[in-house]
């Protein structure tokens, strides 16, 4: 007696000659259109034209490199805004949508297969008898991926996905680098108003000595206008810093996904942090490395695989359609009999559409080159900001010993100034010019500092240090 599962199948099916057609189809299927691209030639370089040679053979870039600097709140600051930052957040909604993309893509790989039941009573009202029918039925649909397009769609599809996934790894790295450069700048900022704040105090001391002397005629009204003008000036430089320190606290706030009302910050001085140690890593790491020189080789490969789907609309497509039906049978033997199959193929071939099919494939070309392009900009560019990078790093170094020792000139020459003129060695005038030069010395000398360590944000994040993504 013969298996009931066995009947169930198609006659055709069982003596094998359909799954002879499935094997021939996914032979012909394997058949697929090579894209005619060329990658692009990347410039290669060795070395950097500007590296130390004291680092030359340095690791690369840790990716927790704010740590270098030494300060707790700075670390918490970058946590937070690694866990609530709203524009990751973003990236990491268009990821899973670039995620749902793939499947979306890889499904038509597969056959699309359906199911469908009845059941059917019918009566009368003068008639007590009851007439009941049932039927199912299956149907299945594949398209055979002659020329590669469906694959191709989907690999278009993942090389998206990749792209967004570097996307999402450089808007962390953006990030990072924000939080950290905000965070120094308002540490500058708020060194910059103690400063001024100093500067003020002294100028003002400056201002009673002066008033006093006029008072017993030692000393003229040009000279206490001049000290009064001084102390006017330096009271007026001190809000627009507390502007710019409100400015930085408040974008720290966004950058931490919290409102800025009410957003406070612990401070410490620049002299207190540690300057992390310059690093460096050979120029094809660094790309190897960086997520937007990724992206644009990911977006090129997309360009490249949607050359395959403009080509393949080129050509036929074949469709199989298979289905099985029972029906017309009581509920007890629905299965019991064989079923009515059909499996039928149809081929479609685009024969006229006014060029619009091979204006597709010339599309998707100057696309791939357009791209191309894009690519090796990026790396022409990504190359140039490093090297850029490292070299002012080494600026800002050389930059801040010198002004650091022009600041200590300066403030030897302000006390010499200030107390030859309560001895009555020198006019007014020499008080104020050291007076100006002090102040501005010490307020470039902070932000010179604040460039130097921002400058070593700018180099880590040239040299593609990604935050991992378990912070």
């Amino acid at each position: 007696m013969a298996s009931p599962h066995l009947n169930l199948i198609p006659k055709p099916i069982r003596d094998g000659k359909l799954a002879s057609l499935c094997m021939l189809a996914v032979l012909i299927s394997a058949c697929t259109l090579s894209p005619e691209v060329e990658r692009p030639a990347v410039p290669v370089v060795s070395n950097w034209d500007y590296a130390d040679d004291s680092t030359q053979h340095t690791p690369p870039p840790p990716a927790d490199w704010w740590r270098g600097f030494g300060s707790q709140p700075l670390d918490q600051l970058v946590r937070r805004a690694l866990q609530q930052n709203l524009e990751i957040a973003a990236a990491q909604a268009r990821l899973r949508q670039a995620q749902s993309q793939v499947t979306i893509a890889s499904a038509s790989l597969w056959p699309s297969l359906s199911l469908s039941g009845l059941a059917e009573h019918s009566g009368s009202s003068q008639n007590s008898d009851r007439d009941h029918a049932y039927s199912a039925a299956g149907a299945a649909s594949y398209e055979l991926d002659l020329w590669g397009s469906n694959r191709a769609t989907r690999n278009a599809a993942i090389a998206q996905r990749d792209a967004v996934q570097f996307d999402q790894a450089t808007v962390r790295t953006t990030t990072v680098a924000s939080v950290v450069n905000r965070y120094l700048e308002w540490l500058a900022l708020e060194e910059r108003i103690r400063v001024a704040n100093n500067n003020l105090t002294n100028a003002q001391q400056v201002l009673d000595v002066v008033e006093a002397r006029y008072r017993y005629g030692a000393d003229t009204a040009l000279s206490l206008a001049q000290q009064r003008a001084q102390v006017a000036s330096q009271t007026a430089a001190i809000p627009s810093l507390q502007q710019q320190a409100r400015q930085a606290r408040a974008a720290l706030a966004v950058l931490s996904g919290r409102p800025a009302q009410g957003f406070t910050l612990e401070s410490t001085r620049l002299d207190h942090l540690r300057l992390p140690e310059t690093t460096q890593d050979l120029p094809a790491a660094v790309l190897a490395r960086r997520p937007d020189v990724q992206q644009a080789e990911a977006i090129l490969q997309a360009a490249g695989a949607n050359i395959v789907v403009a080509r393949a609309a080129l050509y036929p497509s074949l469709r199989l359609n298979g289905s099985l039906q029972w029906q017309n049978a009581h509920s007890g033997d629905l299965f019991s009999s064989d079923p009515l199959w059909s499996l039928a193929g149809s081929v479609t071939q685009s024969l006229f559409l006014g060029g619009s099919l091979r204006a597709q494939v010339e599309t998707s070309r100057s696309v791939y080159e357009e791209l191309a392009a894009d690519y090796v900009r990026t790396v022409l560019s990504a190359l140039a900001d490093a090297d850029l990078a490292l070299a002012n790093v080494l600026s800002l170094q050389r930059q801040l010993e010198a002004q650091i020792e022009q600041e200590n000139q300066a403030r030897i020459a302000n006390e010499l100034a200030q107390t030859r003129y309560r001895a009555g060695g020198v006019d007014l005038l020499t008080v104020l010019e050291t007076q100006r030069s002090l102040f501005s010395a010490q307020d470039s000398r902070l932000q010179l500092q604040l460039a130097r360590f921002q400058g070593m944000v700018t180099l880590y994040r040239e040299l593609g240090a990604v935050p991992p993504p378990d912070l």
